[in-house]
Parts: structure tokens; C-alpha cells; sequence
């Protein structure tokens, strides 16, 4: 590190170096040199996501994909994939994941995502796609045969001892002369009755991605959500929550539209429950009462969400001792 008229001269490596001006009266700024022109980012490099579209549903088949979303975009999504250890059962769901048109159109329009579909997917595999799975298949089925059979063997080997004890005991209690057995040759009989693995007995690898994605054509396919007003209503409010730091999902097992989250729904519990309505004055009291007390039977509020001005706008509603509590937050600026 060196010091001169006002500037520090920070040394990151042999190739980077780091000029940051102090003048007084002006804010900190930083200027990179680099020979090799590798650019310094605070984030690291944006990775576009490849959302799949198929039959008007949004997947994420890469596990990458579905963690780099998560973490850096807050996309919660669902699983609705059957576990291959436990597939008889759907309290927990595995790969791929599926997305919320909300959450398809803002990746979209921040540029975080791009909509992929494959010409592959449309028509029927190949005669040489099946030619090569069906290969790969007998290939790992065969190198499961090898890697079973040495299983075995080493199992024999470290029992041989054991093994040519009880061979020579039972000679001699029948009275029959030792036919020469030994440790070698007792290993050696062993492995000959090693049966062949069954190939029902072989595991199977299921692939949630697909395997040769990369030598697939992609293929142009456009998305078109937000169609009507009531989905365009809705996307605005999810935006505008997102962009307040909300984690969100589907608020449709509370009876609303999202389900509000202040941190990983992993760690957090839901803090509100939003329904979209075009005009606040068009709910019922006896449906604003019901929304409400479910909301307070698991302890959370319920927020009416519309578009007043372009501009989403947001009502609160609280029980407390039977009494409704309306209360605006989140106004805009």
C-alpha cells in the first residue's frame, strides 16, 4: 500500500491494482487498472437463468439454476417433483421447480431469465437419442456388474480366514482327509459362486434435467403474461412487494393471492396474506370479515392490495376482540 497527494495505491494482485481518491469535500471513488482488462464488480457476474416453457408452465430443471434464484433474486417457486428414494409420497417434493407467472415475467423484464424451449421436446426422441440412452444404460448396468462383484471379493477376502476354519471343521467332523485348502484356495472357490447382479437389481440413475440438454436446439417462444386486468393487477402488486425485499408465494392455501415472507420461508413463518381486488370498496364486509379471521387463525394479517393512480396501494386488516381494524400502509411516495 502506498500514500501520495491524497490517493491510496492498494496492490489486489500482480495484474490488479486499486487507485482510491480521498479529496476532502468529495465522496470515496475507486478507479481499476488491469492489464489483462478483467473488470472489478462488487456482484459477481450476473448468471441468466434458463426458464423452460412447456404446455404454459415455467420450470427450473438445473439444481444451480433453482439455489442461484433463491439466494439472489428471493424466486421461491415450488417443487412438484416426485423424490426417486421416496416418490410414494408428497409432503416433500424435489426437482424440477415450478414458477409462478409473477415471478416468469419478473426474471423476464430484469433480465434475469431468458424463456427456453426445445424442438426435442415437441416430437418424439430420436432413433439415435434411444440408440444412445439404451448404450449408456448397458454401460452403467456393466460397470455396476464389476464394481458389485469386487464388492464381494474384498468381503471374501477379509472372511477367508474364517471361511477355511469352517470348511476344516466340517471335514473333520465327517471324518474326510484335508483335500489341501488353504487361504488362496478357499478365496478362489468363493468368487467362482459370486453370482452375476440381476438387472432388476441395478440403480438407476433419474435425471431431472435432462442429460444431453446441450446438444438440444433451442427455439424461439415468447411469453405473454400479463394478459387481462386482473393479471396485470396482480403482477403489479408482486413487483412492487418484490422490489420491498419480500420473500412471496402462493398465498392460494389462505384464500389470497401471495403469502408475504420478511426472510427465507425456510426460516421464516408468513407475516401477511395479500388479496388482489380491483377496488377496495367492492369487498363485501362478510367476505372481509371471513379473509380476515382466517388470517388471525394463523396469525397473520391480511392485506387487500389494488392499483389506485398506476400506483399499487395497500389496506390492512386486523380482528382485535372481534373488532375489524383497517389500517393503509405502504403508501407510495
Amino acid at each position: 500500500m502506498e500514500t501520495n497527494d491524497n490517493k491510496i495505491k492498494v496492490d489486489v494482485d500482480e495484474s490488479i491494482k486499486v487507485e482510491i481518491d480521498v479529496d476532502e469535500g468529495s465522496s470515496v471513488g475507486m478507479s481499476v487498472s488491469d492489464d489483462k482488462k478483467v473488470k472489478m464488480e462488487m456482484d459477481e457476474e450476473l448468471k441468466i437463468l434458463n426458464i423452460t416453457i412447456n404446455h404454459g408452465r415455467a420450470h427450473l430443471w438445473n439444481s444451480e439454476d433453482v439455489h442461484y434464484a433463491r439466494t439472489k433474486h428471493r424466486i421461491v417457486g415450488t417443487m412438484v417433483g416426485s423424490l426417486p428414494r421416496h416418490p410414494h409420497q408428497t409432503s416433500v417434493l424435489g426437482l424440477p421447480l415450478q414458477l409462478m407467472p409473477e415471478e416468469v415475467t419478473l426474471l423476464l423484464e430484469k433480465g434475469f431469465g431468458k424463456p427456453i424451449c426445445y424442438v426435442e421436446f415437441t416430437n418424439s426422441p430420436s432413433q439415435v437419442l434411444v440408440d444412445e440412452f439404451k448404450e449408456k444404460r448397458q454401460k452403467c448396468y456393466e460397470e455396476q456388474i464389476s464394481a458389485a462383484f469386487r464388492h464381494r471379493k474384498q468381503e471374501i477376502e477379509s472372511n477367508a480366514e474364517k471361511i477355511l476354519k469352517g470348511k476344516l471343521k466340517k471335514l473333520e467332523n465327517k471324518n474326510f482327509p484335508n483335500p489341501g485348502l488353504t487361504k488362496e484356495k478357499v478365496i478362489e472357490m468363493e468368487c467362482e459362486k459370486i453370482q452375476k447382479l440381476p438387472e432388476n437389481h441395478q440403480l438407476i440413475q433419474i435425471f431431472t434435467e435432462h442429460p444431453m440438454i446441450d446438444h438440444f436446439k433451442p427455439i424461439d417462444i415468447n411469453w405473454s403474461y400479463p394478459k387481462g386486468q386482473q393479471e396485470k393487477l396482480k403482477y403489479d402488486v408482486f413487483k412492487d412487494l418484490w422490489e420491498r425485499g419480500y420473500y412471496i408465494t402462493s398465498g392460494t392455501k389462505f384464500g389470497g393471492d401471495f403469502l408475504l415472507y420478511d426472510g427465507d420461508p425456510i426460516l421464516f413463518h408468513a407475516t401477511f396474506i395479500v388479496k388482489c381486488v380491483k377496488k377496495f370498496q367492492q369487498v363485501s364486509n362478510c367476505d372481509l370479515m371471513t379473509m380476515s379471521r382466517l388470517a388471525n387463525a394463523t396469525k397473520k394479517t391480511l392485506v387487500l392490495a389494488t392499483c389506485e393512480r398506476n400506483k399499487p396501494s395497500y389496506r390492512s386488516f386486523q380482528l382485535v376482540e372481534d373488532k375489524l381494524i383497517s389500517d393503509q400502509i405502504w403508501q407510495q411516495d
